[in-house]
């Protein structure tokens, strides 16, 4: 029972320490009275490696990070895009703080119901996937927004597990609907 809870312990301390390697800490932390908020490095970081996926797929991305009270922490744009990439990717990562899941996950639940398409968009909400949240452990620190191509989703999953670690599984395609008669 003992080393049970000093196991218990220490995987709380690890996760603890884990997490603090990505949000604002220290004086800042303080300062802007947030502990568990992505760090502008940490999402530079993710930026970088969803920019770095699309090169590499030939592909041409916006990104939007947010905190998790909405302010960006960090943008960037490849060039080529157009002005509705851009929003999109916003609107993607505004979209995770407002239901704390993946647009995909959205789209998925609104998919050939067009009054609830209407209801989410109206209430600012972007069913459309490449919007995840940035996990870690089981906390959000964060929203990735990713906008301007056919791999938005998978270009965000790609950079959030290579610079944060395990993200939870992506939401399920599905089958496109029957054409209608």
């Amino acid at each position: 029972m003992r080393q049970a809870k000093i196991v218990a312990i220490a995987l709380v301390f690890i996760a603890g320490a884990a997490s603090a390697q990505f949000v604002v800490s220290g004086d800042d932390a303080k300062k802007a009275k947030a502990k568990n908020e992505i760090s502008a490095d940490t999402a530079e970081k993710i930026t970088q490696a969803c920019v770095a996926f699309a090169k590499e797929k030939k592909i041409a991305v916006s990104v939007f990070i947010l905190s998790p009270t909405g302010q960006i922490v960090h943008a960037h744009r490849m060039d080529g895009q157009v002005p509705i990439n851009i929003e999109t990717a916003l609107l993607k990562a505004k979209s995770v703080l407002y239901t704390r899941d993946s647009t995909h996950t959205r789209a998925n639940m609104v998919a050939n119901n067009l009054a609830l398409q209407l209801r989410w968009s109206s209430i600012g909400v972007f069913p459309t996937s490449g919007g995840l949240p940035i996990m870690v452990g089981d906390e959000m620190i964060g929203a990735i927004g990713v906008g301007g191509s056919n791999q938005d989703e998978e270009c965000a999953y790609a950079a959030l597990t290579s610079v944060v670690g395990p993200q939870p599984p992506l939401a399920e395609k599905l089958a496109p609907p029957p054409p209608r008669p």
